[in-house]
């Protein structure tokens, strides 16, 4: 049976589901999905085999007698009706994620049992019964209050030196904080992914995941425009007469990056939810992105850490925003204005070991005033982007818009320059969405469904950025 022909039941399936839901027959409904969801395995199975074998014939050359073996086909062994299905997902996994290291696969089986696949699909197909309908079956709803960390996740909390016993720990006692229900790990890391797309920090920045309430990041100090660390070198004679004299100590620091809440709020009509014809879950997606990008972005570049990130602009001199401690700043050299020859010396107040990554950040406005500026002949000092798609460059640099960032004004900060990788962004594995239906929202035939962030961000290394003020 080809791919198509698969497809073919699997959306007659899912129609079938989706009747069945209408009518309030799940046990049917359920068993419907669970047989579409077989059947999406194993075209994904096929779509990956066919890939791989699509690429292996363009690079390999296939000798007759002597067959390509595709990966992950198994041997002709007859296996139980039972185990058919798990080894389907797992091959999907694998074609999706990457294969999972021993040492994950003990901590993953630790934590969830030997189904943990089962378990993530349950998961999935869980809530997507959930904002379908807003109802649950007893178990689907446990399912629905249980974290199911994703490979990587677990990966970098070995790496951290976490215990199995302290994952758990912290799963268990996020459960009764989270109130209405979490998001799948698949969902909320596609979620993530959308936000990237839409913010000029995220995407830049440094990211982790982490399971407890904060984030420690070691800090070496004692560093300069040159050095990163207290390191340094000496020379000596062949017989030094201080054998110590090179002996220079690096000294470390840590910085506490706090997890903060942030919620949004989305209406979707009931139309769409009951419609099988649209996607319903990249819509949610789509409108939730968006609502959390915007706000998030502007919160890394000037949020005050009060109960939030803390932005590159984060700290308060009287209504003005100004550059957190580390941060150099160069003036304008005009009392209420841009010049070029201050832009010049921002870019060149950066070190030279920072400005290879680093980008210009400001407002429509400044954009604007700053694309009217000219040198002394008469030419502008803006440069069109060489490549289609490319973002336009002041100096050799991308200049990114945010409407976050101040205005140009007398001691204002309206432009950073930087490398975005010294600013680090945590989010906190979990993500809920509460699913509410009222006379409110009845009455607009719509449902609102509210999401749940916990994530934090702080400059790490303050060194990599200049802000430019407006000041003679």
């Amino acid at each position: 049976m080809d791919i198509n022909e698969l497809v073919g039941q699997a959306r007659s399936l899912l129609g079938e589901a989706d009747k069945a839901i209408s009518e309030d027959n799940y046990e049917l409904a359920k068993e419907k999905q669970q047989a579409a969801a077989a059947i999406n395995v194993k075209i994904e199975v096929l779509k990956a085999k066919q890939d791989t074998a699509d690429a292996l014939t363009e690079l390999t050359p296939v000798v007759k007698s002597d067959p390509v073996r595709i990966p992950f086909e198994e041997p002709t062994v007859m296996q139980p009706e039972d185990t058919k299905e798990d080894t389907f997902s797992k091959d999907v996994f694998v074609v999706k994620y990457g294969d999972i290291q021993s040492a994950e696969k003990a901590v993953l089986s630790d934590l969830y049992g030997d189904d943990y696949y089962q378990k993530r699909q349950d998961q999935y197909s869980a809530f997507t019964k959930y904002i379908r309908t807003g109802r649950l079956s007893g178990k689907e709803e446990a399912l629905l209050k249980n974290i199911i960390l994703m490979p990587e996740t677990v990966r970098a909390e070995i790496k951290s030196g976490a215990l199995v016993s302290e994952i758990k720990a912290t799963l268990q006692e996020g459960v009764g904080e989270l109130g209405g229900h979490l998001v799948p790990e698949d969902y909320r890391a596609e979620i993530i992914k959308r936000l990237m797309g839409m913010t000029i920090v995220r995407g830049r920045a440094r990211q982790v995941n982490t399971v407890r309430d904060s984030a420690e990041w070691p800090k070496l100090e004692g560093g300069d425009s040159q050095y990163t660390s207290a390191v340094r070198v000496t020379w000596v004679d062949e017989l030094p007469a201080n054998a110590d004299g090179a002996n220079t100590n690096p000294t470390f620091g840590m910085i506490r990056i706090p997890v903060h809440t942030v919620m949004a709020r989305t209406d979707v009509s009931r139309n769409q939810l009951e419609d099988s014809a649209f996607n319903m879950l990249d819509i949610i997606a789509d409108l939730f992105a968006e609502a959390m990008a915007i706000d998030e972005d502007a919160q890394f570049l000037t949020g005050t850490g009060g109960g939030a990130p803390r932005g590159i602009l984060g700290k308060r001199s009287g209504a003005n925003q100004t550059p957190e401690d580390g941060i150099d700043a160069v003036n304008s050299g005009n009392a209420s204005a841009l010049t070029a020859d201050g832009l010049i010396n921002l870019v060149y107040g950066l070190h030279a070991q920072y400005r290879g990554n680093a980008v210009l950040m400001g407002a429509r406005a400044t954009h604007r005033d700053i694309r009217k500026l000219k040198d002394g002949n008469g030419d502008y000092l803006w440069e069109r982007g060489l490549k289609a798609g490319e973002p336009p460059s002041l100096l050799g640099y991308s200049f990114l818009e945010n409407e976050s960032l101040p205005a140009i004004a007398a001691n204002n900060y309206p432009v950073v320059f930087g490398d975005l990788r010294g600013y680090l962004i945590v989010d906190r594995v979990g993500m809920t969405i509460e699913r509410v239906s009222d006379t409110t929202t009845v009455g607009g035939n719509k449902v609102a469904l509210f999401a749940r962030r916990r994530l934090g961000g702080q400059i790490i290394e303050p060194w990599r950025f200049q802000a430019h003020k407006v000041s003679a």
